[in-house]
């Protein structure tokens, strides 16, 4: 049974640990995305309309910023508050896991030995 436990804790500690992980990286994706965003916006509007219209011909880096430019601000609170339940599930569940106790140890005491009595 203590090695049940223990398998059970460990798989508490590894599925928070994914998910806490998962949280971060939607993290650094959003903020991504909103940096992406902000340099696009600041990128002169000819040149703007430029690459739009040769959006074929543009390099990949290009492309993706010009994609990300258009994806709504909604769509990034919703990850971003997506992100935070995350980060908190996963590090509740992560923390949950080294706390489960350890289980009893439970001794087992040998019968004593009777003493024999003297034989007459």
């Amino acid at each position: 049974m203590p090695a049940m436990l223990g398998i059970v804790r460990w798989l508490f500690t590894m599925v928070g640990g994914v998910v806490l992980g998962a949280g971060l990286v939607l993290h650094g994706q959003v903020a991504l995305a909103r940096y992406i965003r902000s340099e696009v916006d600041n990128t002169f509007v000819l040149w703007r309309a430029l690459g739009k219209a040769t959006f074929a011909f543009q390099g990949g880096e290009t492309r993706m910023a010009l994609a990300m430019a258009e994806v709504p601000k909604e769509a990034l609170e919703h990850s971003e508050r997506s992100a935070w339940v995350l980060v908190v599930v996963g590090g509740i569940i992560a923390l949950t896991g080294p706390m489960l106790r350890r289980g009893r140890v439970v001794e087992v005491a040998a019968p004593a030995k009777a003493k024999k009595k003297p034989s007459r």
